[in-house]
């Protein structure tokens, strides 16, 4: 699991991202899985070469692919868009979705081929309805793709998300400029910004014990939104992107559930004038440095 972040403005695109990476392993002792949380994977790339690309990427969801690695799908998709010089970064970002798609379709082929058959069944037993649920679950995910290309000075940002009962790639849809966008274990931002986990939100509206609407209980819930402002000096919009992942991480550390957002928290941004850069990186070394 993952937090994943994304402000786009007039000036630029900040992405922000945890670093937690959730593996399942063999148990030696019994015919289990279980979780492991590691804390130093990469979810923010850099499209190009070092400080010379002017696209970013950022990912939540599946942890990566089998046969081949999200660093090395993102540098041939660099390489190809360089030999193209494509200027519109929608089309870039749809020639990425497709790659993808080729690769995740075939290196997970069985289990996607299983969840659809699961998903076809008429009546699932208790034990193939948590299958299913795991499959979605652990297969899904999605990019953020921002930034400008070519000679372009005006950057945006699309964002696309797969899963496994998909039929095709799914087509990147434009992020709105100053409207702060969050993926992957984001309940944490939405109860301090709407005031009410969007889960319980459903739950309470589906539940016998509520006898109002959706509107109802957005009116009772109003008063405790948090307004978020129309437009973000970069700086600020830094600081919004960095907070908000370091409270979610905080956040789910002192909770009762599993840590999945974890590690250090990573920022980086693309402006109208200046390629990519990392605001917070970690460096190589960090998984080994005691400090």
């Amino acid at each position: 699991m993952t937090i994943a972040a994304c402000y786009v403005d007039n000036g630029g695109v900040v992405f922000g991202a945890d670093s937690t990476s959730t593996l399942s392993v063999a148990s030696p002792a019994e015919d289990t899985r279980l979780n492991r949380h590691l804390t130093y994977g990469q979810k923010i790339f850099e499209v190009g070469d070092a400080g010379q690309g002017t696209i970013g990427i950022a990912m939540w969801g599946l942890g990566g692919l089998r046969q081949s690695s999200y660093r090395t799908l993102i540098a041939q998709w660099a390489d190809e868009l360089g030999a193209c010089e494509s200027s519109d970064l929608c089309e870039a970002a749809n020639l990425f979705a497709r790659e993808f798609w080729d690769q995740y379709t075939t290196q997970w082929s069985d289990e996607i081929s299983h969840a659809k058959e699961l998903s076809k069944k008429e009546e699932l037993s208790d034990d193939e309805g948590r299958e299913l649920d795991s499959l979605r679950q652990n297969l899904s995910g999605g990019f953020c793709i921002g930034g400008r290309i070519g000679t372009a000075r005006d950057c945006e940002a699309y964002e696309f998300t797969y899963g496994p009962l998909d039929e095709g790639p799914r087509e990147p849809t434009r992020i709105p400029h100053c409207s702060p966008h969050f993926w992957g274990m984001p309940n944490i931002v939405d109860r301090v910004i709407l005031g009410i986990d969007p889960n319980a939100f459903s739950e309470i509206c589906n539940s016998d014990l509520w006898h109002g609407g959706p509107e109802e209980l957005i009116e009772l819930v109003k008063g405790s939104m948090l307004g978020t402002p129309s437009q973000l000096p970069l700086r600020e919009a830094i600081d919004w992107v960095y907070s908000s992942i370091y409270t979610t991480i905080k956040s789910m550390k002192f909770s009762h559930m599993p840590p999945v957002c974890g590690g250090p928290v990573e920022v980086a941004l693309v402006t109208s004038d200046r390629p990519f850069r990392w605001v917070k990186h970690k460096s190589l070394d960090e998984a080994v440095t005691l400090d």
